[in-house]
């Protein structure tokens, strides 16, 4: 089963198209890797997949379903996405991102206990996110994207940034989440060297 998958898909801006005739399959407990230059349409792409904009031509599959502004809201309840940089308040704690992103997505707040023990935060739930390295807000916002136990991780560029420890911090998280807890993970990079260390599966746009 693909459990992500787009026929077609484009995205005009007036004359020019962002994303021109888009054919992705993801199967289920792949590591997708979605690799492009930069400028190539990747984030457009991803969008376009969590319905965050609207094709210009072409579907949208997710989980079996034809992505419409009817069952938008159903579907993603049941995925994750972290889509160009977390979106964080520095003034609050950890936790404290974490409630209001669980209050929105009514998920309870008793998970967070469980996403912060998964990315290796707990002992920083405290701590205000503005004194968070780089590497520890990618993993807030991964965190954020497995509240209510997604079965399907959208990641843009979710390593963009960071030092080489962050980097293989990200890479073991990613794996460890898609190998230990089965869950379909979708990612993007401009760099091929980094997604041959984590992807089963690729797409070239």
């Amino acid at each position: 089963m693909n459990v992500i998958e787009t026929t077609g898909l484009c995205k005009a801006y007036g004359a020019h198209f962002a994303v021109d005739h888009v054919e992705l399959a993801v199967p289920e407990g792949s590591v997708y890797g979605f690799i492009g230059p930069n400028g190539a349409g990747k984030s457009t792409t991803m969008k376009l997949i969590l319905g965050l904009a609207h094709p210009s031509a072409g579907q949208v599959q997710v989980l079996g379903q034809t992505m419409t502004p009817q069952n938008r809201l159903a579907i993603l309840r049941q995925t994750g996405s972290l889509i160009e940089s977390p979106s964080c308040y520095g003034h609050l704690t950890g936790q404290e991102n974490l409630e209001v992103v669980a209050d929105l997505k009514g998920v309870p707040r008793r998970d967070i206990g469980r996403v912060l023990d998964i990315v290796r935060l707990t002992k920083d739930r405290g701590r205000k996110v503005g004194q968070y390295s780089l590497g520890m807000k990618q993993r807030l916002g991964i965190a954020q994207a497995l509240l209510g136990s997604p079965r399907v991780l959208v990641l843009d560029e979710p390593t963009n940034g960071l030092d080489p420890q962050g980097i293989v911090e990200i890479r073991e998280l990613i794996l460890q989440l898609n190998r230990e807890r089965q869950i379909t993970v979708l990612i993007s990079s401009h760099i091929l060297d980094e997604l041959a260390k984590l992807a089963t599966h690729y797409g070239f746009l």
